[in-house]
C-alpha cells in the first residue's frame, strides 16, 4: 500500500504548492532511443529496500513512487495522463469491483508477470504480502495501521483476490491498490504463515504463534531486504554500503521496458560535493539543490553549456517535532512558546532564499482539507516568555536558565548527521531558544540511527518532513495508537478528539463532509502545537542535459526514470563496466 505519508528525515525533501498537473522538461524531445545510464545523488543511504519494512523517502525512490515502479510494483497506481486519477492497472488487470457496502474488494491478478529472478507472480505472492503487513512483529507500523479493520484476503478461482473488512475506509481502493507486493517463495520459503489467515494473524491466534514470531525475524533480518527481487522494469544488481545502488534494465520486464540500462544511486552525503560530482560528469542528477546552489552557484556559460536546473513540487512540510513524552513539551504553552521562538520567515528568507512558504498545519496549501482561516503563529520572543512564564517556567536562580521544579529547561536536538540543512538551522534555533532561557544541544547521529531513535521514542526533538500523496489520511501520523509498535506517531501524540475525528474520517466517503472533520483537526493542531511546522518548501534540481523527456512530477521523488532517454548521439556510457 502506499503510506499516506513517506518519511523524509534527511530534511532534503521539498514542496511547491502548484496544482495537480505535472511539468514537463522544456528540452525538445526527439524519438526516444535505449542505452546510457542515469547516476543519481543521494544524501545517504536508505534504511532498507524491503517496501513493507522500510520508511524512509531513500528506499522508497529505489524501490517504487507514487506514479512510476523501479524494482516493485503495485496493483495499480496514479495516471498521470488522466489528472493522478487513481486506479491505472498494473499487477492487476483492472481496478477492483467493489461491494456496496464498501467492505469487499475483488482484484483480477495479471498474467504472464514473473519475478526477477524467473518465479511467476501469481495471486497467491498478493494474499502473502498483505499477510505479512499484518503479521504482528514485523517492523512495519506505519503501514500495519492501514489495514487493522482488514478481515481477510483469498484467493479465488481465475486468478483473483478479494479483501474483506470490518469497516469501511475511504482509501481501501488506494491503500490495496498501493499494497507493497512481495515475493512469497523469497519471504516465506518454509509456509510459516500457510495455515493462518489474516484474522488469525491480527487475533490472539497470530500473537501465540510460535510461526508467527519466527516469521517476523526472519522477515525483518531477510538477507533479500538489502537484495530485492521485484517485477519491475529495472532489476536490481548491487548495493555497495555508503557508495552506490545499482540497478540494471530488466529486458523481460511484462510491460513497456524503459529506455536506460542502468540506474545507479551514489550516496554523496555533502550538497557541496554533490554539486561538484554533477559539474564534474560523476552524476548526472542532483534531486536536491540547497537554496543557495540553486540561486548562485548554477548558472553561468560552463553551466548552462551541460547542465540544466528545474524546480518542482512536492506534497511536504517540514517541521519540528516535540517528543510529549518528556515532561518539558507536556505543556501546550510551552510548545505554543517554541514555536513562536522560530523565526520562520527569517530562515525562509536567509536559509531557504524564499524558496518555501511558512507552514501552519499538517496539510499542504493546495491540498482540498486545508484550511486556509488558520494564520501562523507569529515570531513573538515576548508572548513565547510569557507563555513559558505562565507554565511556570522562570530562571529562579539567576543562572540564565528556566527551571521548573528544580529542573532546568534543558533538552537534546536530534539531527541526522548528512542533513545539511540541519547544520544551518540548529545554530539558528540555539541562539533563539538560549536568549528566552532555554538551552538546546545538539546530538548527530548517522540517518538510520536516527529513524530508530524515532521509532523508539528516544529522542527529545527532532526535525523532519512528511511528503503526502493526493489522497492523505493523517490517521498514521496523529492517532494515539500510532505511538505504538514503532510506528509514526513518534512524538506520541494523544488527543482523544483527534483520535474520534480521524476515525470518523476513515469512514466518510463524501469529501465535502469528511472536509469539516479535517478543518477541525488542523484547528486542534494548530492550537496545541505538538509540531513547530516550519514551511512548505520548494524544491529545485539540477541534471544533465544531455537526458530527454524529463517530467517533473508533484509527488515523491519527483521524477520518473522509466521515462528518461538519451539520444544515441549523446550517450556516455556504452561499453564502460562502470561510471
Amino acid at each position: 500500500m502506499r503510506r499516506t505519508s513517506i518519511l523524509l528525515l534527511s530534511i532534503l525533501c521539498v514542496f511547491l504548492g502548484a496544482s495537480r498537473h505535472y511539468y514537463q522538461s522544456a528540452v525538445q524531445s526527439t524519438q526516444p532511443v535505449n542505452g546510457d545510464w542515469a547516476v543519481v545523488q543521494f544524501p545517504a543511504d536508505p534504511d532498507g529496500l524491503n517496501p513493507i519494512t522500510s520508511v524512509n523517502g531513500y528506499g522508497r525512490t529505489v524501490e517504487y513512487g507514487v506514479n512510476y515502479s523501479l524494482v516493485y510494483e503495485t496493483l495499480l497506481q496514479y495516471d498521470i495522463q488522466n489528472n493522478w486519477r487513481f486506479g491505472k492497472p498494473l499487477l492487476a488487470e483492472a481496478y477492483p469491483e467493489i461491494s456496496p457496502d464498501h467492505l469487499s474488494y475483488t482484484f483480477k491478478i495479471r498474467a504472464g508477470v514473473k519475478w526477477h529472478d524467473g518465479k511467476s507472480f501469481t495471486a497467491d505472492d498478493v494474499v502473502f504480502s498483505a499477510k505479512a503487513t499484518v503479521c504482528p512483529g514485523v517492523d512495519d507500523a506505519s503501514a500495519r495501521n492501514f489495514f487493522t479493520d482488514m478481515l481477510n484476503a483469498e484467493v479465488l478461482p481465475g486468478s483473483k483476490v478479494r479483501f474483506t473488512f470490518s469497516k469501511p475506509y475511504f482509501l481501501n481502493d488506494v491503500q490495496l491498490g498501493t499494497l507493497y507486493i512481495v515475493p512469497k517463495h523469497i519471504f516465506d520459503a518454509d509456509g510459516l504463515l500457510d495455515n493462518l489467515t489474516l484474522k488469525d494473524l491480527i487475533g490472539a491466534k497470530g500473537q501465540a504463534d510460535p510461526n508467527v514470531k519466527k516469521f517476523a525475524e526472519q522477515f525483518n533480518k531477510h538477507p533479500n531486504n538489502r537484495q530485492p527481487i521485484g517485477t519491475g522494469p529495472f532489476k536490481f544488481e548491487k548495493w555497495d554500503t555508503g557508495k552506490e545502488i545499482r540497478l540494471v534494465r530488466n529486458s523481460d520486464y511484462w510491460a513497456k521496458k524503459p529506455y536506460l540500462d542502468r540506474v545507479i544511486f551514489r550516496t554523496i552525503q555533502d550538497q557541496t560535493a554533490a554539486l561538484t560530482a554533477l559539474k564534474a560528469g560523476e552524476v548526472d542528477l542532483v534531486p536536491i539543490l540547497t537554496p543557495v546552489q540553486y540561486t548562485q552557484q548554477t548558472s553561468g556559460p560552463q553551466f548552462d553549456n551541460q547542465l540544466a536546473k528545474a524546480k518542482y513540487s512536492n506534497l511536504t512540510y517540514f517541521y519540528i517535532g516535540w517528543n510529549e513524552e518528556k515532561p518539558l513539551f507536556k505543556d501546550k504553552r510551552v510548545r505554543q512558546a517554541l514555536t513562536m521562538l522560530v523565526p520562520r520567515q527569517q530562515i525562509i528568507d536567509t536559509l531557504r532564499f524564499g524558496l518555501a512558504r511558512i507552514g501552519v498545519t499538517h496539510f499542504t496549501p493546495d491540498s482540498p482539507d486545508f484550511d486556509p482561516n488558520l494564520k501562523a503563529l507569529p515570531y513573538d520572543p515576548k508572548r513565547a516568555g510569557q507563555l513559558l512564564d505562565e507554565a511556570g517556567w522562570k530562571d529562579t536562580n539567576g543562572d540564565g536558565i528556566r527551571d521548573k521544579d528544580g529542573v532546568p529547561f534543558r533538552f537534546e536536538f536530534l539531527a541526522a548527521s548528512s542533513n545539511a540543512f540541519a547544520d544551518q538551522l540548529l545554530p539558528v534555533l540555539k541562539e533563539e531558544f538560549r536568549k528566552a532561557g532555554i538551552d538546546m544541544t545538539e546530538k548527530r547521529v548517522e540517518f538510520t540511527l536516527q529513524v530508530n531513535m524515532l521509532k523508539d521514542h528516544n529522542f527529545d526533538a527532532f526535525s523532519g518532513a512528511w511528503s503526502s500523496p493526493f489522497n492523505t489520511d493523517p490517521y498514521q501520523i496523529w492517532y494515539s495508537g500510532s505511538a505504538k509498535d514503532r510506528g509514526s506517531n513518534f512524538i506520541s501524540y494523544n488527543n482523544p478528539e483527534v483520535d474520534k475525528i480521524l476515525e470518523r474520517a476513515r469512514m466518510e466517503f463524501d469529501p465535502m463532509k469528511r472536509k469539516p472533520l479535517y478543518w477541525r483537526l488542523q484547528e486542534i493542531l494548530h492550537d496545541e502545537q505538538p509540531y513547530t511546522f516550519l514551511f512548505y518548501p520548494q524544491n529545485t534540481a539540477a541534471y544533465s542535459k544531455r537526458f530527454q523527456n524529463i517530467s517533473w512530477l508533484p509527488v515523491t521523488p519527483g521524477y520518473d526514470l522509466t521515462s528518461w532517454f538519451v539520444p544515441k548521439a549523446l550517450q556516455k556510457y556504452k561499453d564502460s563496466p562502470r561510471p
